[in-house]
């Protein structure tokens, strides 16, 4: 049976294979990137950390009496999304821009639903969905030219996230014996539903 690090790790890869061929992508690691476009990446950065946030914290909940290791993980994760979402907010407010009530956007509701329900049915399967983009984050920030708009955002990630990535890897591997084959088919749907519900969420952002 293929451990879960080894098959996240592949969703990563194939999710990182598809999007780095889209224009809007390339535009942003090169740096020469219209504004638009780049506050479309702004809002969509807002919106999963906002999502991100209270799933993470909903799964510590669920999580608190069966797991409290991985519960513990969840609620300092929880806190952190937390705060980059104020960042990237900030980055939009230093464009003149703001982000409206999120849950005003039918598929945010949808995507927030799904996540929720994930982390009331299932909460490791929340996992998929960190694991998934705080690797691909952790890959595609550092790569990014700098900016001539506001990139605080951005800026954080590159710093960060690779050392997130490492951390998150090191839960995973500490709990990966515990799960069966099954369980770990659920995590990784789950991370690639995830994954096209952002892909979704930048269009619409």
């Amino acid at each position: 049976m293929e451990k879960l690090e080894a098959a996240l790790d592949k969703e990563v890869k194939s999710y990182l294979k598809d999007i780095k061929e889209t224009k809007e992508l390339k535009a942003l690691i090169s740096g020469e990137i219209e504004k638009d476009t780049y506050i479309k990446f702004l809002r969509t950065f807002y919106l999963i950390e906002f999502l991100s946030q209270r799933a993470v914290n909903m799964a510590s909940v669920y999580l608190e009496e069966k797991d409290p290791y991985l519960s513990k993980k969840f609620h300092a994760c929880a806190v952190g999304e937390l705060g980059h979402a104020e960042i990237a907010l900030k980055d939009l407010k230093d464009m003149d821009e703001d982000v409206e009530n999120p849950f005003e956007n039918e598929l945010v509701k949808e995507y927030d639903k799904f996540l929720q329900n994930g982390a009331e049915d299932f909460p490791i399967s929340i996992l998929g969905h960190s694991y998934l983009f705080e690797n691909v984050s952790a890959i595609l920030f550092p790569e990014s030219s700098e900016l001539d708009f506001p990139s605080k955002f951005i800026e954080v990630h590159a710093k960060e996230d690779p050392g997130h990535s490492l951390a998150i890897k090191r839960t995973v591997r500490n709990i990966e014996e515990k799960l069966d084959e099954k369980e770990i088919d659920m995590i990784i749907q789950f991370s690639k539903k995830s994954g096209d519900y952002l892909l979704k969420l930048f269009e619409t952002a």
